[in-house]
Order: structure tokens, then C-alpha cells, then sequence
């Protein structure tokens, strides 16, 4: 017999809490084990991940209705975590939260978000059409079919801007050379008027997201000039020169803002992964976010290479573990110094082993690895991050950056400036108030969320189709992320499209009987007129004959 599902709620509103236990035993048909929980202060809301870590839910609602930030930085968490299982994370927030808390929550790895309200009935279903779904049937709404092309919007996140380029974290595959389509805040600010932008480098190692990719993109600022058939060439060349004129003018615009903004650079230079299976990082302590460092903390390395590769930590934490749970040992130790040594011989970063009896010079000879630093107690946040600061400054004279780089300006993570979209056209074959179905050409990965502003302003969770209607991948989506005022106007979208079909072909089936009953009539009077004729001819016949044998 299958265990019961667990489900957590993280917030204060017991009254929504008792609400979406209700709505899930009416209509859900899976067994839940569901528990609240909640905290205030930023130290204890970042400690919650250990009790995640721990307790293993199957889904994690967040509500950000109140300490949006402490909250949001709990979900990056739990998305940059390598869990030793599968957590879907739903975010809820209230009418009074600000949109941008919408997008935010999406940029850090959130599945889907709901606005809280008496309507509970699409969460329980898109929440278990994701996590169970052969234990979900149909919504029961009007599905209207369509062929519509809708622009489209995967969010990234921007680390940085320089006096030509964006560099950009995505889950959306990209490749060097491609000329994309990308909604930016210098757009908006008409600092850069063009929304075209050119692939210049793509990469997935050095992330500071917990996105798949990063990319280097380039500004085009002014749209190419096509002229139009007939143009004179002294018109086409002035239009040129006009054109040259404007982007001289916008990059000049650019690295003003790069110039006023430079005070609010927020880059961190040195990257610090904790490998520790206690999260001593999480523990009733500061954010790990407010440290002058990049910190990372995984419980242990599933994939050294890959792990190193996302991060590449000029300092390494590594909690020897004893006791119950022994995960991360002196052997992980030398295949982690072997790694090091095969894969990144440039990468070189100090590794500090905590909870040893080894001395730092004993270490250094078992491994081959002078610097290797030890401390024989657990692994102490204030300690490393002392240990960090004496550090920082070998780090600095290892790593001083090339001074003909251009500026940039690294961009805040809850700064509007820090999300992107790229855009994409996509074809929705099915539409509802709750799912539709999608046909595109792109790869859209599993999990991947569209960004929609029509028909109505909403975000759809990609999934796998069932079955597929024909040779143009399809994909299902699942629309979240939408207002009050919105779902009844895609409501009345739905209908107004169902019943657009149902009134066309109604009409047109009126048309075809009215046809054939014009056919019949013009039939019977065919048939009529050709009898009458007939008799006339007969008649006519007759009469001749008559006259002439008077005649006779």
C-alpha cells in the first residue's frame, strides 16, 4: 500500500491552510499528510530548510502574503538545494502583494503561484495534475479549440550589464550566434530601443542562479534598416547613416546609466561552497544571502564535476561527518582533491575540513594538497566566515580581473533590472480556464514557465501532452499565476471561442438545409413547370389535329 503524500504549508493564514485541506480531500483523489508551518524572523525562516531537508514533502506551498523577502529567499533555497528527492514548490501570495512578487517567485524556481481567494479548485488541480497526475481526471471546463499565435515569455535572471552586453542566467537553451527577441528594463527605459539581441557566448558552469545556462548577449540598440522595394540608394544610405547616428546616441545613453549606477554594484567576488549534510549555514543564522560572499550549501556532491563546475568556489567547506548519517568522509574528501586535479587544474581553491583530528600539515601530505586548511571542531559559520576573510585577500591577488574590461554594473537580484524575458511565439490549439494545449517548434523543457500578456496577463507550467494531435510537437500547459479580474476575462475568451465554433457550425448546418430545402423546392418546381409544359405541348398537339380534319 502507497505511503500518503506530504504536504507542507508555510505560512500564518490558517484559515487558507484549513481551506486547501478541505479542497484537496473533496476533489483530490490522493492521500496527503498536511502540516502548517510557520516562523518570523529571517534567521528561523532560513532554518525551515533543514526541516524540509529533513522531512522530505512531496510539495511546499510558500505563502510571501507577509515577509515577502525572507520567504523569497527560502524558495531560492529549496530550488538551488540538491534534495535527495523530488519537491514540486507552489508560492501563494495575496491581492495586496505587489505583481512583481509574481515574476520574482517564478525567477527563483518557484512551479506555480495562486492568489489566495474563496476559488481554491485550480491549485488542487494543477497541483496534482503535476505531482500525481494519472490521479486526476478532466477540470470539467469549456475547452475551446483554436489557432492562435501568443507571444511568449521565459524568464531569466540579468547578473550584470556592461556598455554593450547583458550577461544571463535561463533555463532556456541557447547557442552562440542565434539572434533572439528579449524584453529588458533598458527597453522599457528607451536606453535601448531595439529588443533584438545577439547569442555572443553560452555556458552552464560559473552559475550564481539556479538556472541550467548563462549567456553573454549583445545589444543590437537600433533595429536593422530593410528597405523597402523601389528606395533610391541616396535614401537607403541616409537612412543608414541615420541609423548609425542613433546607435552611437543610445550607447553613449547606456554607459551614462552603467556610470550613475555603478555605486549599486552588489558583486561578490569570492564563492564559497559549504558541503555539510547539517546545513550548520541554516541554522539560526544570518541570511546566507547578506554575506559579503557567494555562499552555496549542498549536503553532500552527487555529481563532484558538475557541482564544482555550476559553482567554482574559490574556498571549499567540508564537514567531516561521524555518527548516524555518515555522507561526506575523508575518501569523498581525496575524490573531491582527485577532481580538482583532473577537471579544473586551474580552479585551486582552499579546502577547510572541519570536525578532523588530522592537523592542516597531516592533511596536506595525505591528500597532495597544500591548501588544505583543518579545524578539528564542526563546522562553525562565524569561523568560516573569519577563516574566509583572511583568505579573501590571497584570493584577490590570485584573481585580479583585467583592467580592459569593460565596466559593469552587477545588478541586485530583487532590482527590477534583474529580470528578462525572452520572447517566443507559441501556437494554443486547446484553451481553457485552466490548461490549454500549445504547438512550437522550440524545445521547451519540462517544468519550463510561459510568460503570457494575452489574451490575459497569466504564467503556464509546461508539461509533456498526453497525445499528441499530429507532427508539430505539442506540449500541455498549465495557466497559474492569474488574477480574479483576468480568469473571468479568459473565461469569457473560452466561451466566446466555444461558442463562436458551436454558433459557426450550427450556422453552417442551418445553411446546408436551407440549401437543401432550396434544392427540393426548386426540384418540385421544376417538376411542375416541366408537367405544364407537357400538357401544353399536348394541348397544342391536339388542337392542330382537330383542325385539320375539319378541314378534310
Amino acid at each position: 500500500m502507497a505511503s500518503n503524500l506530504k504536504f507542507f504549508y508555510i505560512g500564518d493564514d490558517e484559515a487558507y491552510f484549513k481551506a486547501l485541506q478541505g479542497e484537496f480531500k473533496r476533489h483530490g483523489k490522493i492521500q496527503i499528510d498536511f502540516k502548517r508551518i510557520y516562523e518570523k524572523s529571517e534567521s528561523k525562516i532560513q532554518s525551515l530548510l533543514t526541516n524540509i531537508f529533513s522531512k522530505k514533502p512531496d510539495c511546499v506551498f510558500i505563502d510571501f502574503s507577509k515577509l515577502t523577502q525572507d520567504y523569497l529567499h527560502l524558495a531560492r533555497l529549496i530550488s538551488r538545494t540538491p534534495f535527495e528527492h523530488d519537491i514540486l514548490l507552489v508560492g501563494l501570495v495575496d491581492f495586496l502583494s505587489p505583481p512583481e512578487v509574481l515574476r520574482e517567485s517564478i525567477a527563483t524556481g518557484v512551479k506555480l503561484n495562486f492568489i489566495k481567494g474563496a476559488e481554491t479548485f485550480d491549485l488542487v488541480f494543477s497541483v496534482t495534475k503535476l505531482i500525481a497526475p494519472q490521479s486526476v481526471g478532466e477540470h470539467g471546463f469549456a475547452n475551446a479549440s483554436l489557432i492562435e499565435e501568443y507571444e511568449t515569455g521565459v524568464l531569466c535572471k540579468v547578473g550584470y550589464v556592461n556598455n554593450e552586453s547583458l550577461h544571463i542566467e535561463t533555463d532556456h537553451q541557447l547557442s552562440k550566434g542565434d539572434r533572439i527577441i528579449v524584453n529588458h528594463f533598458w527597453l522599457d527605459k528607451r536606453i535601448v530601443p531595439s529588443k533584438q539581441i545577439f547569442v555572443k557566448e553560452v555556458a552552464s558552469s560559473n552559475m550564481f542562479y539556479q538556472f541550467k545556462y548563462n549567456a553573454d548577449i549583445d545589444f543590437l540598440f537600433i533595429d536593422d534598416f530593410l528597405p523597402p522595394e523601389g528606395m533610391p540608394d541616396d535614401v537607403i544610405k541616409l537612412k543608414r547613416l541615420e541609423r548609425d547616428d542613433l546607435i552611437i546616441h543610445h550607447k553613449k545613453q547606456l554607459k551614462r546609466w552603467i556610470e550613475e549606477n555603478k555605486g549599486d554594484s552588489s558583486e561578490k567576488k569570492a564563492k564559497v561552497l559549504v558541503v555539510d549534510y547539517s546545513f550548520q549555514f541554516y541554522q539560526d543564522q544570518p541570511r546566507t544571502d547578506k554575506y559579503a560572499y557567494t555562499i552555496r550549501c549542498i549536503p553532500f556532491f552527487n555529481d563532484i564535476v558538475l557541482e564544482l563546475d555550476r559553482l567554482r568556489p574559490q574556498i571549499i567547506a567540508y564537514q567531516i561527518d561521524k555518527g548516524e548519517n555518515i555522507k561526506n568522509t575523508l575518501d569523498g574528501l581525496r575524490k573531491l582533491v582527485i577532481v580538482l586535479a583532473t577537471n579544473f587544474p586551474d580552479l585551486k581553491p582552499y579546502i577547510i575540513v572541519f570536525n578532523t583530528d588530522d592537523s592542516s600539515l597531516e592533511l596536506q601530505a595525505t591528500l597532495s594538497y597544500p591548501l588544505t586548511l583543518t579545524h578539528s571542531k564542526e563546522l562553525s559559520p562565524d569561523l568560516l566566515i573569519k577563516m574566509a576573510d583572511v583568505l579573501q585577500k590571497r584570493i584577490t591577488k590570485m584573481t585580479n580581473s583585467d583592467k580592459n574590461l569593460l565596466p559593469k554594473v552587477f545588478i541586485k537580484k530583487n532590482h527590477a533590472s534583474s529580470i528578462a524575458e525572452i520572447l517566443k511565439p507559441m501556437t494554443v490549439i486547446k484553451l481553457s480556464e485552466t490548461d490549454m494545449i500549445i504547438q512550437t517548434d522550440t524545445l521547451l523543457a519540462t517544468g519550463t514557465n510561459l510568460h503570457f500578456t494575452k489574451p490575459v496577463e497569466m504564467f503556464v507550467n509546461i508539461q509533456p501532452v498526453a497525445k499528441p494531435s499530429g507532427k508539430t510537437p505539442e506540449y500541455y500547459g498549465v495557466i497559474h499565476s492569474i488574477g480574479e479580474t483576468d480568469k473571468k476575462e479568459l473565461r469569457r475568451c473560452v466561451q466566446a471561442i466555444f461558442f463562436r465554433d458551436h454558433d459557426a457550425k450550427l450556422a453552417a448546418e442551418n445553411e446546408e438545409v436551407a440549401k437543401l430545402k432550396e434544392l427540393k423546392q426548386q426540384e418540385k418546381i421544376a417538376i411542375v413547370e416541366a408537367a405544364a409544359k407537357a400538357a401544353a405541348e399536348a394541348a397544342a398537339e391536339g388542337g392542330t389535329v382537330e383542325k385539320e380534319t375539319e378541314v378534310k
